[in-house]
């Protein structure tokens, strides 16, 4: 990574404000890693309670759907799959945390018709209810597995946005920064030694316009003091 940064003081002030920027950024995405931990964690939990959920019930489902098929026969299975008209569909609530849009709850709504036809027996009815139940254990399934796999991969995600800047963004700003208060402090102590040369130079020249001016006041002041002294001689006399 290649930075390109002002000139002098200017790029100094430039990358400790980055910096200022990058660490707050760096709390920030640690803060939410651990809190997605937690809410994974908690997900993990929601995930083995669903799928286990579902696994008891298809196989309810699966025993009555058998049983059914035993004492009705085949013929008013196919009356009953036929009364049902239209889909089942699934309705979804949507939630939004720590950056991730996931599912919270999944809910089923069952087409309207009769569950079985007239004359069924009541294997048929317990079947149908076994499989509504398998349904909603089903879409609550889909609904955690969604939420787990969206978490887990912003999680992954700040993870890496905060190793990089662990491992790159803050490392190779400090390393620019230090390299650029060398150069700075080298050119202070340059121009701290040019103004000590030329003090040192000039100090000779002042001394002597010194001494110059410190004659020439003595002369002025000798001539004043020789003009009075006439002007007394005059005045008495």
């Amino acid at each position: 990574m290649r930075l390109r940064i002002p000139a002098g003081r200017a790029g100094r002030l430039w990358l400790r404000r980055r910096l200022a920027v990058a660490r707050r950024g760096h709390d920030v995405l640690e803060q939410k890693r651990q809190a997605l931990r937690r809410q994974l964690e908690r997900l993990d939990d929601l995930l083995g309670d669903a799928r286990r959920e579902w696994e008891l019930r298809a196989v309810d489902a699966e025993r009555w759907w058998q049983r059914a098929a035993v004492l009705a026969g085949e013929r008013p299975l196919e009356l009953a799959q036929g009364a049902v008209r239209g889909r089942a569909e699934v309705n979804i609530v949507w939630r939004n945390a720590l950056g991730v849009v996931y599912p919270s709850e999944a809910a089923v709504a069952l087409p309207a018709g009769e569950q079985f036809p007239s004359g069924g027996s009541a294997a048929l009815a317990f079947a149908a209810e076994a499989h509504r139940r398998a349904l909603e254990a089903a879409a609550e399934l889909g609904a955690a597995e969604l939420a787990h796999e969206r978490t887990a991969r912003e999680l992954q995600m700040t993870t890496q946005r905060l190793r990089a800047l662990e491992r790159r963004w803050i490392p190779e700003h400090e390393r620019v920064l230090r390299e650029v208060e060398l150069a700075l402090d080298e050119s202070d102590r340059e121009e701290a030694s040019r103004v000590r040369w030329v003090i040192r130079r000039l100090a000779p020249v002042e001394n002597a316009a010194r001494g110059r001016d410190g004659q020439i006041s003595s002369r002025s002041s000798s001539r004043s003091r020789s003009r009075s002294t006439r002007r007394l001689t005059s005045s008495s006399m």
